[in-house]
């Protein structure tokens, strides 16, 4: 079940959510989901983690990890970017390093 931070919450710990989260407020820590969205109103710092998508619309202060990352117009994030898929709408301020991610292969290497 999808979690959500409303905006005036102000937190500081590290979450951890099984499915997905929505932050409209401000949070001191770390977060790890399936699915993360930080609103606009959102404000970060800390790492993102999350398995399938990352969507940004308000601050991050922190490094961001996900097979796909959405970045919107209003969005402002500082910190390194670790994806699959990048995409990012014209506006949006950062000040980043990025990294593409490749699929991991499950194959077995053993040498006989």
């Amino acid at each position: 079940m999808p979690s959500v931070i409303l905006r005036d919450t102000k937190l500081q710990g590290n979450l951890t959510q099984k499915d997905s989260i929505t932050i409209d407020g401000l949070l001191l820590g770390d977060i790890k989901s399936q699915e993360i969205i930080i609103s606009e109103n959102g404000n970060i710092t800390g790492n993102l983690t999350a398995e399938l998508n990352i969507e940004v619309g308000g601050q991050v202060n922190g490094d961001i990890s996900s097979d796909r990352i959405h970045i919107n117009k209003t969005a402002r994030i500082k910190g390194k970017l670790f994806h699959r898929s990048l995409v990012v709408d014209e506006g949006a301020q950062l000040e980043i390093a990025s990294t593409t991610k490749k699929k991991l292969n499950n194959k077995s290497n053993n040498v006989l």
